[in-house]
């Protein structure tokens, strides 16, 4: 019987350390995951300066985000995301549905390039995550997109650069912070506030035909109860997956 004991004791402490170690080590844990997601989704390289995973309340934090550009688009950011903080519904993830109560995103820079033969960073992203998924057989994510309850926006530096035509080459600050859009449940809630910066700030490129080329992260994701699902348009590494 003491042998017994001394035996659950050992495996008493074997499981708090257990514990503990996941406890410490679950943000990087989960950092090195995502971060391998990412780059086998876009095949672009990715760093994340800090990932925190809430342990009493249904969080998610990531600091200091950066995408990289592929050779073929001249390297340098893609995206910068210095900030982007989550708080979801568990209950509803539980039930394989995706409902976010608030999403903080703080986008610091956003480069779209075109090379020589037209096609963006966007669709060659889009692209090879089809790739991606048809590799993998899979026809879809089983989890569905509810919508977001409140977005809030803050936007840096927006550029175009074009190895096409360099006249199309455009950069601006756009400095919006904390723009509030309620009730996303689509790209299209976002709409207005992408053309009113494109009108403020006389960015030609971020038009109806360059939207429909790729930034339409819905591909994946099956659509909410009681809509047809519509085809998809583009596959943005960013964590948030909309019809």
């Amino acid at each position: 019987m003491k042998k017994l004991f001394k035996w659950l004791f050992r495996l008493f402490l074997v499981l708090v350390l257990l514990i503990v170690l996941l406890i410490v080590f679950l943000d990087p844990i989960a950092k090195a995951l995502v971060q391998r997601q990412i780059r086998v989704q876009t095949g672009l390289p990715v760093k994340i300066g800090k990932l925190s995973v809430g342990l009493r309340q249904p969080t998610l934090s990531i600091e200091n985000f950066k995408l990289g550009n592929s050779p073929d688009f001249g390297g340098a950011t893609f995206i910068d995301v210095p900030l982007l903080r989550v708080q979801y519904d568990l209950p509803a993830l539980r039930a394989r549905r995706i409902h976010l109560n608030t999403v903080l995103l703080n986008l610091g820079e956003l480069h779209i390039v075109q090379n020589k033969n037209g096609k963006t960073n966007l669709q060659a992203v889009q692209e090879r995550a089809k790739e991606q998924s048809s590799s993998s057989g899979s026809g879809g994510t089983t989890a569905e997109f509810e919508g977001i309850d409140t977005l809030t926006l803050t936007v840096g530096r927006l550029k175009f650069t074009s190895a096409k035509d360099e006249a199309r080459n455009e950069e601006a600050y756009v400095g919006y912070k904390n723009e509030s859009v309620k009730n996303v449940r689509s790209f299209k809630d976002l709409e207005p506030l992408i053309t009113r910066i494109r009108l403020e700030k006389k960015l030609q490129f971020l038009s109806d035909d360059l939207l429909k080329q790729g930034t339409n992260a819905a591909e994946n994701v099956a659509p909410p109860a009681g809509q047809e699902a519509q085809k998809p348009q583009s596959n943005l590494p960013e964590p948030l997956k909309k019809n």
